[in-house]
């Protein structure tokens, strides 16, 4: 099927390597989410794509799953990013004796990360009763990112997004193959 659409054919990279893509809207959407973020791709049966990986035709993408077709295709749901964000580590900086050396406080570890940011809604808290009471936000991030989960840390990592600063109370590293689902809660630091 994808060599039939050689004519639709774009240029793409996947995590920067030069790819193939054929690329079409979700035409099923009923919502603004379906409609603006997400996204089919097909790729060569030759393709490295993998969930979790990062395409970009131009606009990024999150590959969020993948199958193959019968002809061996790389079949892949695709959500576009539309944030990009900085995480913040609780830390204490030590001298060379390991005593503490000033206050304890938060450090960007990262920044420039591309991601998924999803307002939450009475109607999505309706259709997702996994979400924390608190949550704003959620967020898809590359598994790669260095976010910590908050059920393991002493201090819930910072997010700041649009300006904005939001805690890190859940990560979902099961949701979506590759992928982390953070569950993001207005800061009160």
């Amino acid at each position: 099927m994808f060599d039939d659409f050689a004519h639709r054919h774009s240029a793409c990279t996947v995590n920067g390597e030069p790819d193939l893509i054929v690329l079409s809207r979700e035409t099923r959407a009923t919502t603004i989410i379906g409609k603006e973020y997400t996204f089919n791709g097909v790729l060569a049966p030759t393709s490295p794509v993998k969930p979790g990986d990062l395409v970009d035709t131009g606009e990024t993408f999150f590959v969020q799953t993948l199958r193959s077709t019968t002809e061996e295709d790389r079949y892949c749901s695709l959500i576009k990013t539309n944030a990009v964000i900085t995480i913040l580590h609780f830390a204490q900086e030590y001298d060379d004796h390991d005593n503490p050396v000033g206050e304890e406080e938060y450090h960007p570890i990262a920044t420039g990360i591309l991601a998924f940011a999803q307002y939450v809604t009475a109607r999505l808290r309706q259709d997702d009763p996994g979400l924390l009471p608190t949550t704003t936000y959620i967020l898809l991030l590359q598994t790669s990112v260095d976010i910590k989960d908050p059920q393991k840390a002493i201090h819930p990592d910072l997010v700041v997004m649009n300006d904005s600063t939001y805690q890190v109370d859940a990560v979902d590293v099961v949701k979506y193959p590759n992928l982390f689902n953070v569950q993001l809660s207005d800061s009160v630091r």
